[in-house]
């Protein structure tokens, strides 16, 4: 009777253990998909380890019928300090035959798009990622949920 037990135990942890190490995992919703300008979607999470590294991925929820082959996005960064920084983003989500990248089941499409790797932060304490759309359309149709996760990748 112990032995299935145990196997089972070591099966569960060994499969646990193979997964993503996030230090932050969220995805937000986009009303009746249609994203403004307005409505900026925030991320909070709180940094312990300064001498960890760090991949940072958005995801992205789409509609296969998507109005453009790619979106852009301001990527804002509030470090504990207060300091924020920015920079304008493009991700692409269809290639240029218009096959869409990432995952698709049914009219959703999913993919997840590497930000950062080996990123690591300097400070302990509370950081924001902030997401903007800025395309050429207010609003942006089309777009389903945004994701943002914070995995850790091993020490500096």
């Amino acid at each position: 009777m112990k032995l299935p037990f145990i196997f089972l135990t070591f099966t569960v942890l060994g499969l646990s253990a193979c997964g993503p190490n996030y230090l932050f995992e969220a995805a937000q919703n986009i009303p009746n998909g249609q994203w403004t300008y307005r409505d900026t979607l925030d991320f909070k999470f709180t940094v312990t380890d300064t001498t960890a590294l760090y991949n940072i991925d958005v995801n992205f929820v789409y509609a296969d019928s998507f109005p453009s082959q790619n979106i852009y996005v301001k990527f804002y960064t509030r470090f504990p300090d207060g300091k924020r920084l920015s920079k304008p983003l493009s991700f692409d989500f269809f290639d240029p035959t218009g096959k869409p990248f990432g995952k698709c089941s049914g009219s959703s499409c999913s993919t997840q798009i590497p930000i950062q790797q080996n990123a690591f932060f300097e400070k302990v304490g509370e950081y924001t990622i902030t997401l903007e759309q800025f395309g050429r359309q207010d609003p942006l149709s089309g777009l389903k949920s945004v994701g943002l996760a914070v995995e850790k990748a091993g020490k500096k």
